[in-house]
């Protein structure tokens, strides 16, 4: 056998290998590590940006609870600057609890519609929609109040969301169906940690509207 003559063969072949399929290897490694430093520089990327936003967030937070009123303008451009993630949705919900204490109720309201457009999680939207009714019924506005109660499916919700009903259908003054909703409200537990929800039931027992049982022992 011609060893020489084989290996000259080989050699030519490899040649001809080389020319038709190296320089797409090549391309295909450059891509591939592209990729991976690509992929590399964007996760290190992505925890200086959470990092970042996390001392952000910190920042105006702690300007909300030691100036109230006087933060409200710097929180608002932050959510407005991080809508779609944690730090945004965060902040327009703390932003909207001092908006209700300082009676700023149309803020509040807008917050919370933000928070709840950014949530991803049916829990978390869940109690926003329960919050945003009780903003909007301080407001009067029964009928977008009920829209959000609608949306609250989760039983876990139960006790908050009759307890929301019976203060609607009080404020429109159907006291039968208040009753009817805060006594809803009791049977899922709705009485732990919570007199306000007792309270609404005694003043409403000595009703003869929401409790006939009671008006005939009067």
């Amino acid at each position: 056998m011609d060893f020489n003559s084989t290996e000259e063969q080989q050699l030519e072949t490899i040649k001809r290998w080389w020319a038709e399929y190296g320089k797409s290897i090549i391309l295909g490694a450059v891509v591939g590590l592209g990729g991976l430093f690509g992929w590399r520089y964007y996760q290190d990327q992505q925890v200086e940006t959470r990092a970042a936003g996390a001392d952000n967030f910190a920042n105006v937070s702690t300007k909300l609870a030691t100036q109230g009123p006087d933060a409200f303008t710097e929180v608002a451009a932050f959510v407005e600057q991080n809508q779609g993630n944690n730090y945004g949705e965060l902040a327009a919900l703390l932003l909207a609890g001092e908006a209700v204490k300082a009676n700023q109720l149309p803020l509040a309201q807008q917050q919370l519609e933000l928070a709840l457009a950014g949530s991803k999680d049916a829990a978390i939207s869940e109690t926003i929609r329960l919050r945003l009714a009780r903003v909007l019924l301080a407001q009067d506005k029964a009928d977008e109040a009920q829209a959000q109660l609608n949306g609250v499916k989760q039983d876990a919700f139960s006790a908050q969301r009759s307890e929301i009903q019976g203060d609607l259908y009080s404020a429109q003054g159907n006291t039968d169906e208040a009753y009817k909703a805060y006594q809803a409200a009791e049977e899922a537990g709705g009485l732990n940690n919570n007199p306000a929800l007792k309270l609404k039931l005694d003043n409403l027992a000595v009703s003869p509207t929401a409790n006939p049982a009671q008006s005939d022992k009067v």
